[in-house]
């Protein structure tokens, strides 16, 4: 092939590559979801040089600070770059018959975050660097929220995925811990005593490779079995929590109605004093969901860069539902 044509056409290759990254660059930046940079000097060059921490001890305005602390969060437009050729996906079977479903949010949003165990392989560490992630979106969302009357729309979407994305990492760290139970409550060999309460592990949790395998340590795949067992911990606590502080009556009518409430399918909000006891320890879930409703009840979310806010939301709320807790 002549020469010319080859320069030609390596030209033509780079300007598509080029034009794909552009592409990527002014969808996300139209949609209002990047971390936007400061007009002052020396605000403008830290968060530009990705030094977050600098930003945040020059950055003066609440939008730049805020922008800083998200950035620290690993919410930024070189990691949005990296986290774009990837998707997280479900798994299914064999183990979602016995494990349950998995709810992969949380795994969308360790990947943009660029925190997700393919990227950090530690358990340890990741473990870390998700709550200091959560944290610095703590941190952003607390200079916005105060004041989301008075937001613009800009700040209003910053502060919209500062909640989402807090809220599904807080998620990960109450539930995404690798253990597996059949039921989210503890149950009984069949003499209903409160002493003889258990949580029953998934056998396949324990004995099958690929089950075990697929049930890591805050990966962001949160089973329905796993987001059991986290709670019927907090519950069986609380019984044996509740057996020295009440009564020998209230223990009995405590029993009883966890008992009925078991019977009817595990429905609906929990009996006292696990609705205050087990509700109560996973309250910020609840606050993160209110906000965040706030919040988009200000905003028309569309398209797929939005799309992580809409599912953390419907992830929190079903999560909250199924477990007897208020959604709001």
């Amino acid at each position: 092939m002549p020469k010319h044509i080859l320069v030609k056409l390596k030209y033509r290759q780079l300007i598509m590559h080029w034009n794909i990254i552009l592409g990527i660059f002014l969808v996300l930046s139209a949609c209002g979801d990047l971390v936007e940079e400061s007009d002052a000097g020396a605000c403008e060059s830290a968060i530009d040089a990705r030094n977050y921490d600098k930003a945040i001890s020059v950055c003066t305005s609440r939008k730049d600070k805020a922008s800083a602390y998200m950035g620290k969060a690993g919410y930024d437009i070189i990691n949005l770059i990296k986290s774009s050729g990837f998707s997280a996906t479900a798994y299914t079977e064999p183990t979602n018959s016995d494990l349950g479903t998995d709810d992969i949010t949380g795994a969308t949003i360790l990947n943009i975050l660029q925190l997700s165990d393919a990227i950090i392989t530690d358990d340890t560490k990741r473990g870390a660097a998700i709550d200091s992630s959560r944290t610095n979106l703590d941190s952003a969302s607390s200079l916005l929220q105060p004041y989301l009357s008075e937001l613009s729309t800009d700040e209003i979407l910053l502060n919209t995925f500062a909640l989402a994305f807090a809220m599904q990492l807080k998620q990960i760290e109450l539930y995404d811990n690798a253990s597996a139970t059949t039921q989210a409550y503890p149950t009984d060999n069949g003499t209903s005593a409160v002493g003889n309460l258990r949580c029953k592990a998934v056998t396949k949790s324990t004995t099958d490779t690929d089950a075990k395998a697929k049930l890591k340590f805050r990966d962001g795949h949160l089973w329905t079995t796993e987001r059991n067992s986290m709670q019927c911990l907090r519950m069986l606590k609380t019984v044996d929590n509740s057996s020295g502080d009440l009564t020998l009556s209230a223990q009995n009518t405590a029993f009883t109605n966890f008992v009925n409430w078991v019977n009817d399918g595990g429905t609906g909000t929990l009996p006292e004093p696990f609705a205050t006891e087990v509700c109560g320890e996973i309250g910020s879930l609840t606050t993160y969901l209110t906000d965040l409703t706030a919040n988009i009840e200000k905003l028309s979310l569309s398209g797929d860069n939005t799309k992580a806010i809409t599912n953390a939301k419907t992830s929190t709320n079903t999560l909250l539902t199924a477990l007897g807790c208020p959604t709001s």
